[in-house]
């Protein structure tokens, strides 16, 4: 019975220990990324090599095919020139594949959207262009060429923009 009691008032003051020196978030991040790893592993059927670093989840699969999610800078996808760096706002996410990428922001004005849009046009996203507007949420998208298409949805209330690119081969 002291026994018990022993080992219970150890493990009490070991846990008391780890949460007042900042262990437990640690130990709570750790749980959460090999919770995340089992989901992933199994969605993907145990196929894919993941990789969790901080808010950035990498999932790679055999065939080599890479998928970024929660990276929140300009994705490297579009830092070879396919559309312009949209500067303004503030990157909450972005999700990136071989064949394109979605980026999700916020903080965005009506002004920086709509020299966003204007942007987009010069860069020769006009073909098959479609424009919805409503006071809800302005929608753009385009395609550059048969292989390039772009999509921007904006919402002026909540003042978040998505950007989409998506190169088919």
């Amino acid at each position: 019975m002291f026994k018990k009691i022993g080992i219970v008032l150890l493990a009490a003051a070991l846990l008391l220990t780890l949460t007042s020196c900042g262990v437990k978030e640690s130990v709570n991040d750790k749980i959460a990324e090999k919770v995340t790893e089992g989901v992933m592993n199994k969605a993907t059927g145990g196929d894919a090599n993941i990789d969790i670093d901080g808010d950035k989840i990498t999932v790679e699969g055999k065939d080599g095919e890479k998928v970024v999610i929660g990276d929140s800078e300009w994705p490297a996808v579009l830092t070879d020139n396919r559309i312009p760096e949209f500067k303004s706002g503030k990157i909450l996410s972005s999700i990136n594949v071989d064949n394109g990428c979605m980026v999700m922001m916020e903080e965005v004005e009506s002004e920086d959207f709509k020299q966003y849009l204007a942007d987009i046009k010069a860069a020769g996203y006009t073909n098959d262009a479609t424009e919805l507007n409503s006071p809800e949420s302005q929608i753009y998208s385009a395609y550059l060429n048969e292989n390039t298409m772009v999509y921007l949805q904006y919402a002026p209330e909540s003042k978040t923009l998505n950007v989409s690119l998506e190169v088919s081969e």
